[in-house]
């Protein structure tokens, strides 16, 4: 009896249809980029059965009922369907194309929408769930990021040049299929690292243990490790505002969400063991920043599951095509999510019809987390550590740490990166953009520039040649020389420059630096602030020089890190003015003229900024700004009668600059600067306020004032520049189409100057003809300039319009201003 049951079950099972087991799986990718889509939406038609993708794009369907069809869909691409055949296993894969999403409006009934109770309790529970509430955490990350040309149109592809790139990669097996486009990687790196986070004060660190670096013109792979790791992909939806390609977008949770979103509560649904909320976020206005797309909230907790947001093409940015975010997260013992994993794409346009576009692709997975165990805070030292070995990864280990291995594509594009760096256009393309971008072409263990001292023409020196170098981290990781030789041949005189630093720690970056030079240079310029921004320093020497001296200096310094942010110079400067105009001082105790002075300076400055990272270029340091805390800068000098020294001063100077997030309003930037100059001293030792007679707007000057129109040996400014982003202007409905924004500038300034440094400056010099002088302010009436403009018109100009509101009697004054600019900007 038991044996027949169990052959009719057996026999049941075996023949009849409605016990058989069919399984589908496959992938589901962009057609354009090859990247998986998370979270698709696939059934099979005419039935109830489906499923979502997960975080990889793969999904997997078990059923015992079967169709003709499966289909799948998702927001934001075409809805795609394939035919199915009568097998009991079968592998179907989509590539799916995107569509032109337009936002639409949907319509509630009476009461609330029901979303919005649950937005409310996300929202209120951010602080439950938000990882900076921590007190301390350290993870294991595994971070690859792609960068890709794409948008290869047939008239990009026909150039001589592109041809014989193409023409080389052509065995090579292509990124996507017959459905997809084709795409030129240039940059694949993997990096394995620890990052850890400390709260109270706010602290970060990332040590990269191992990085693998390929691309087009990378030559030294130290520099851009240290910026493939995760720390530079951190995306908080339990902040308010997250940072994105310095522009600042409004969470979907955050506390103003009403302002900026529409909800529509789509379903729900189960993700892993979780019962979750599926809610379509929406902004009120297409052209802010703001996200479109899904968000699964669980049902109990209200803590963010996942998220698959987009920045539409409709939003104010320039050359942004998309920016698509996907992560996953996952709860802590203590309560916080941190994501395991995070997808981001950045698709970049064409400028222009014939030029490539740039698809950027960046990926993360966490794991290893343990809380509640702070670093010392001496451990914050250094943002981004690179361990000695961070290069010398094997096979064995990158396939033992990523999370999962490279897929066919991505083992396409090593091969396509590795062979574009071995043909020779490419080459030359690559090293002449950084040429023009850094100003050094490397040769060797020695880089030649900057180009901007190749040539120039002034009216002192006439026409200007001159060539320089620098050693590179390939020479040596302790000794960095610089030197440049450069000769006018209308004035005949030969400049000079000429560096030797040594590294003694590059951990707490301590370094002595010895230099000397012998250059042109111009009263109120302040040069020395230019070093390092070579465009600006050799347009300075172009053209009209105004107040021209010759300046011969030399200079021992040095500087240390005790801790992060915190950096301590000293040093002593040797200093000899000879003018090329007319200029005389009276000698403080002689009261005989004189025209030329020496001074020997000791110089002590501090500079902190608590949440500046900072990497390590080479042989130099490079900020990346702060984030969020200002950065202050005290500087104290001392001129003295010592070595070439026949002036005695001191100065002191306070100097804080901060960027704020203001919301809704957009982003604020201000600096202040003071100072005060104690002794009597020749005018060119005052601070001369730098004035701006041109056409064009630039933010180290007063748009409205002349050049060596005030000096003071006291003084206070404060520079405010708001932008407004697309605040204003987003609202007006024919002119936000445009993408213009808004911008407004105040600058004020007080100063003032001691009645001997003005008797020190005679009017006539000794054969009594009248010489320039110097204007000055009166502290109790300061100068003030008010200004407002429109940025982004045709994606790249500026115009701003100043009122010069004080000292309007001043001789050459003008009342109103029109400058313009070019800039790049998102």
């Amino acid at each position: 009896m038991i044996l027949r049951v169990v052959l009719s079950c057996l026999f049941l099972a075996i023949f009849h249809p409605s016990f058989a087991q069919y399984s589908i799986s496959g992938k589901v990718t962009d057609a354009e980029t090859g990247d998986p889509i998370a979270f698709a939406n696939l059934i099979l038609v005419g039935t109830t059965v489906g499923i979502t993708t997960d975080f990889e794009g793969n999904f997997l369907i078990q059923t015992r009922t079967l169709s003709d069809s499966i289909k799948v869909s998702y927001l934001g691409y075409i809805a795609q369907s394939k035919p199915l055949q009568d097998l009991a296993d079968q592998k179907i894969n989509f590539q799916l194309r995107p569509s032109s999403f337009e936002l639409e409006a949907f319509v509630f009934e009476a009461g609330e929408n029901p979303a919005f109770e649950i937005i409310r309790r996300a929202s209120e529970r951010r602080k439950d769930f938000d990882k900076r509430s921590l007190e301390a955490y350290e993870t294991k990350n595994y971070t690859k990021i792609e960068i890709d040309i794409d948008h290869l149109s047939e008239e990009f592809r026909q150039r001589k040049s592109v041809q014989k790139v193409t023409s080389v990669l052509d065995s090579i097996q292509q990124l996507t299929n017959d459905e997809g486009e084709k795409i030129l990687p240039v940059f694949f790196s993997e990096t394995v690292s620890r990052f850890y986070y400390r709260n109270n004060p706010e602290l970060r660190k990332e040590v990269i243990e191992k990085t693998k670096v390929t691309g087009v013109g990378i030559t030294d792979g130290s520099t851009t490790s240290q910026i493939t790791g995760s720390a530079f992909q951190e995306y908080n939806f339990y902040k308010n505002w997250l940072n994105i390609l310095e522009k600042e977008f409004i969470s979907p949770i955050a506390d103003g969400w009403r302002t900026f979103y529409d909800y529509d509560l789509l379903d729900s649904v189960l993700v892993g063991q979780d019962s979750c909320y599926k809610l379509q976020v929406y902004p009120r206005r297409e052209q802010d920043l703001a996200f479109s797309g899904t968000i699964w909230i669980n049902s109990k907790t209200y803590a963010l599951k996942q998220v698959d947001l987009t920045i539409p093409k409709s939003a104010n940015l320039n050359f942004i095509e998309r920016i698509k975010i996907q992560q996953e997260l996952e709860p802590t013992a203590a309560g916080p999510l941190i994501p395991s994993k995070t997808r981001v794409q950045i698709k970049i346009g064409q400028v222009t019809p014939k030029t490539a576009g740039l698809l950027a692709k960046f990926y993360t997975a966490t794991d290893s987390v343990r809380l509640n165990d702070p670093q010392p805070t001496r451990f914050f030292n250094q943002a981004v550590e690179l361990l000695p070995d961070f290069g010398t990864g094997t096979p064995d280990f990158w396939s033992k740490n990523r999370k999962d291995p490279l897929s066919s594509e991505e083992m396409a594009v090593l091969q396509m990166v590795d062979t574009l760096k071995t043909i020779p256009i490419i080459r030359f393309y690559s090293e002449g953009l950084k040429f023009f971008a850094t100003g050094f072409l490397p040769v060797g263990k020695i880089d030649l520039g900057p180009w901007t001292e190749f040539g120039n023409y002034n009216n002192v020196e006439g026409i200007r040649l001159g060539m320089g170098f620098r050693t590179n981290y390939k020479f040596s990781n302790k000794w960095a020389f610089q030197g440049y030789l450069a000769y006018g041949f209308m004035d005949d005189r030969l400049k000079y420059s000429a560096s030797v630093t040594r590294i003694l720690d590059r951990a707490r970056w301590t370094t002595l630096r010895l230099s000397a030079s012998k250059e042109i240079d111009q009263v109120g310029l302040e040069m020395e602030n230019l070093q390092g921004n070579s465009i600006f320093l050799a347009a300075s020497r172009f053209g009209t020089l105004r107040r021209p001296f010759i300046a011969t200096t030399q200079k021992l310094t040095f500087q240390r890190e005790f801790f992060k942010g915190f950096l301590f110079t000293a040093g002593l400067n040797l200093f000899d003015f000879d003018p090329l105009y007319d200029f005389y001082y009276l000698e403080k105790d002689t009261r005989e003229y004189r025209s030329e002075f020496q001074t020997t300076e000791i110089r002590a400055g501090l500079r902190y900024g608590r949440d500046e990272i900072i990497i390590i270029n080479d042989n130099e340091r490079a900020s990346f700004g702060p984030s969020r805390w200002p950065i202050f800068e005290v500087n104290y000098t001392r001129g003295i009668n010592f070595l070439i020294g026949d002036i005695r001063y001191t100065k002191l100077s306070f100097y804080l600059y901060q960027r704020v997030n203001m919301g809704l309003f957009g982003v604020s930037r201000y600096e202040v600067d003071a100072g005060q100059v104690f002794g009597e001293v020749p005018y060119p030792i005052l601070k001369n306020h730098l004035g701006n007679e041109t056409l064009f707007y630039t933010t180290a000057a007063f748009n409205t004032m002349n050049f060596n129109e005030f000096a003071s040996d006291r003084y206070l400014s404060l520079r405010y520049r708001h932008f407004f982003e697309g605040f204003l202007l987003n609202r007006i409905p024919l002119m936000k189409k445009l993408k213009w924004r808004a911008v407004a500038n105040a600058n004020v300034l007080f100063g003032s100057v001691r009645d001997e440094n003005i008797q020190n400056a005679p009017t006539f010099d000794p054969d009594g003809n009248p010489i320039e002088t110097f204007g000055r302010l009166d502290f109790g009436v300061p100068y003030v300039e008010l200004g407002y403009g429109i940025e982004n018109i045709f994606k790249f100009f500026r115009v701003d319009f100043f009122h010069r509101m004080t000292y309007l009697d001043n001789p050459g004054a003008k009342p109103f201003h029109v400058k313009v600019s070019a800039q790049i900007i998102l």
